[in-house]
């Protein structure tokens, strides 16, 4: 008999389940290589993520539109090298890290002082007015992560946004572990205080970063 707790944290998936969930991510992006319908599939799911990102990342409309489809056209150039040793969202979250760190890296000598646009709603609701509320968050939310520094910045989007462990974001952005946790404790701290009187912003942070 299985014990109930075994498997960790109340509602996370067991091993078991995760690898099916993995085998069937590989399988998918294997047939996105071939198959239009499959490749479609895989941007739907992964595009909202990307684009919450980027968002994140840069803030600027032109910027962050050039890099969501940038991000978006690496992931599906580089399927064939899924191998199913994790999450999809996982693998395209390290990708696209990288291409937005290549990418920053080229555009900072070009960086404008224009100021953060509107995120696209991106999620569905019901009513026009709760979806101009979540823009205008998305907005606000955008300006805060833009006053951090840029690798303190990236690190909490990966922490925070995309979820990762405090060892993958070291893993993905190549820094050692001390330093990753480091970053994220610096840059949580800088964050909390631009969002200290802010806190409805910071409420709808909390609900991205566990939803």
């Amino acid at each position: 008999m299985h014990d109930n707790n075994s498997s960790g944290r109340k509602g996370s998936p067991g091993p078991d389940r995760e690898h099916d969930s993995n085998e069937s991510d590989l399988r998918l992006a294997k047939a996105a290589t071939k198959d239009r319908a499959a490749a479609e599939k895989i941007l739907v799911r992964l595009e909202p993520r990307v684009r919450q990102s980027v968002r994140l990342a840069v803030g600027r409309d032109q910027d962050a539109n050039d890099l969501v489809n940038i991000c978006l056209l690496e992931i599906l150039k580089n399927l064939g090298r899924y191998l199913g040793t994790g999450s999809l969202e996982a693998w395209a979250g390290r990708l696209s890290y990288r291409v937005m760190m290549r990418q920053l890296s080229r555009r900072r000598r070009r960086e404008r002082t224009e100021p953060p646009v509107d995120f696209e709603t991106g999620a569905t609701e019901e009513t026009p007015e709760g979806k101009a509320s979540r823009a205008h968050l998305r907005k606000r939310l955008a300006a805060h992560f833009e006053k951090l520094p840029l690798e303190r910045r990236q690190t909490l989007i990966l922490r925070l946004v995309q979820g990762h462990s405090v060892a993958e974001v070291a893993q993905i952005t190549d820094v050692p572990i001390n330093t990753a946790r480091d970053r994220i404790r610096v840059g949580l701290r800088e964050l909390r205080k631009s969002l200290n009187k802010d806190p409805e912003t910071h409420d709808y942070l909390l609900k991205k970063s566990n939803g």
